[in-house]
C-alpha cells in the first residue's frame, strides 16, 4: 500500500475506531493505538514500516503542535500563581519513580550504568496522549491545570536527568583516556547545548510568531504562519541535534507571553489539528512492536510497576505535603501513566550514543511503552471523569465511567 492510500485509511480507521470506543466510554486516543496495532506490521500489516518513515513528517509536525500547545502553560501569570508547588510536584513524581526503578533494577542484579538509564527514562509521561484525553473530556479545574503544568514540565525534567546520566557513563569511560577536566567538558557540553540551544531556538521562533502575528488577521493565514513556525523550529531542532519537544514547548511559551492574539491562536489550533492528531497516534500504534510483550520477563515487569507505582505515589505524597485538593492527591497519579514519544526517543539515543546498553534498555521500555499506552488513557480519563472535571457532551455522558 503507497503513502497516500496509507493515509486514507490511516484517517478513516481512526474516525470509526474513535466512535466505536466512545460506545464503551474509552478516550478516543485507545481507539487511535489500538486501530494502529490493528493496521500496522504486527498484525495486518497494511500500514508498513517504509509507510511509518514516509509518514514520520506528519507526527512530527503533530508533536510540535501538542507541545506548542502545551507551552501556553507557562503564561507569566499562571506560573506566578501555581509555578513553584508544580515545579516541586513534578520533582516528587519524578524523582520518585526514578528511585523505585533504580532500586528494583538494582535488586534483581542490573548493572548500574542499564538502572540509571532506566531510571531516567521512567521519568517521561507522554504529553500527546493525556493533552489529547483532556480535549476530548473538554475538562477544566485545579486536576486538569496540575496535570497540563506537570506534564509541560515532566519531560524537560526526564530530558535532563537522562542528559546527566548519559554524561556519568561518558565520563567513566573517557576517564583514562582524556582525563578528570576534558572528559568532564566533553560530557557536560552537549547537555548545555540540549538545554540552552533549544530554548533560545524556541524564543526565536516564537519571538517571529508573535511579531509576524500582528500583521495576520484571517484564521487560515494564522494557521499558515504557526505552521511554518513549527515546522522551522522543529527541523532546526533535529539539524542541530537540539531537542523539538523543548523547542516547541518554547514556541508556546513565548507566544503566549508576547502576544494579544495567542489566545485566539490556541482557539483556532484546537479546531483543526484534530487529523494531525489521529495521525500521529494510529501511527504511533502501528509502530508498536506486539512481540515485545512476550519479551518483557521479570526485568520488565518490576520497571513497569516500579515506575507505576513511583507516579501514583509521588504525586499523592507532593499534593498531600503542598496542600492540594482532595481530588487532585486522588486522582493526579492515574494522570501520569502514559509514555511514549520521548521515551522512544531516549531509546534510540541511547542506541546511537551508548549501543553497550541498548538491548537490554530497548526491550525493557519499548515492551512497556505498550502496556502504558493503552493503560495510561483509560485510566487518565478515569481520573478526569472521576474528579467531576470532564464537561461531555450529552451524548458522551452515559458511559462506564458514569
Amino acid at each position: 500500500m503507497n503513502e497516500l492510500s496509507s493515509l486514507g485509511v490511516i484517517l478513516l480507521l481512526a474516525l470509526a475506531a474513535g466512535h466505536l470506543v466512545r460506545v464503551l466510554g474509552i478516550p478516543e486516543v485507545t481507539g487511535y493505538l489500538l486501530a494502529g496495532m490493528v493496521l500496522g506490521p504486527s498484525m495486518l500489516g497494511w500500514v508498513s514500516h517504509d509507510n511509518i518513515q514516509a509518514l514520520e513528517a506528519l507526527s512530527e509536525v503533530a508533536l510540535g503542535l501538542i507541545l506548542f500547545s502545551i507551552g501556553a502553560v507557562f503564561e507569566y501569570n499562571l506560573i506566578r500563581r501555581i509555578g513553584w508547588k508544580i515545579v516541586r510536584l513534578t520533582l516528587a513524581e519524578s524523582m520518585l519513580a526514578a528511585g523505585l526503578v533504580l532500586v528494583s533494577m538494582l535488586v534483581v542484579g542490573q548493572s548500574w550504568p542499564v538502572a540509571i538509564l532506566l531510571a531516567s527514562v521512567s521519568i517521561a509521561t507522554a504529553p500527546a496522549s493525556t493533552l489529547m484525553v483532556m480535549r476530548e473530556c473538554n475538562a477544566s479545574g485545579p486536576l486538569t491545570d496540575t496535570l497540563r503544568g506537570i506534564i509541560a514540565i515532566n519531560n524537560i525534567v526526564c530530558l535532563i536527568a537522562y542528559l546527566l546520566c548519559e554524561a556519568v557513563l561518558m565520563v567513566v569511560a573517557d576517564w583514562g583516556q582524556h582525563g578528570p577536566v576534558r572528559s568532564v567538558l566533553l560530557a557536560g557540553f552537549p547537555l548545555v547545548w540540549q538545554l540552552v540551544g533549544s530554548v533560545a531556538l524556541g524564543f526565536l521562533a516564537g519571538l517571529m510568531l508573535a511579531g509576524w502575528a500582528r500583521q495576520v488577521t484571517e484564521t487560515g493565514e494564522m494557521l499558515i504562519l504557526l505552521a511554518g513556525s513549527i515546522l522551522l523550529s522543529v527541523g532546526v531542532a533535529r539539524l542541530l541535534d537540539l531537542s523539538p519537544l523543548i523547542a516547541s514547548l518554547s514556541v508556546g511559551a513565548t507566544m503566549v507571553n508576547l502576544s494579544r492574539r495567542s489566545r485566539r491562536l490556541f482557539k483556532t489550533l484546537e479546531g483543526t489539528d484534530p487529523p494531525f492528531y489521529a495521525i500521529f497516534f494510529v501511527l504511533a500504534g502501528a509502530d508498536l512492536n506486539l512481540e515485545r510483550l512476550l519479551e518483557i520477563g521479570t526485568v520488565g515487569l518490576l520497571y513497569v510497576l516500579a515506575r507505576g507505582a513511583g507516579k501514583l505515589g509521588g504525586s499523592w505524597i507532593g499534593s498531600r505535603r503542598l496542600g492540594m485538593g482532595l481530588k487532585v492527591q486522588r486522582f493526579l497519579g492515574l494522570g501520569l501513566l502514559t509514555q511514549a514519544g520521548l521515551a522512544v526517543g531516549l531509546v534510540i539515543t541511547i542506541g546511537q550514543r551508548l549501543p553497550e546498553y541498548y538491548p537490554l534498555v530497548s526491550t525493557v521500555v519499548l515492551s512497556a511503552v505498550v502496556l502504558y499506552e493503552v493503560v495510561g488513557p483509560i485510566s487518565t480519563k478515569f481520573a478526569i471523569v472521576q474528579s467531576g472535571e470532564a464537561r461531555l457532551s450529552p451524548d458522551r455522558v452515559q458511559s462506564i465511567w458514569a
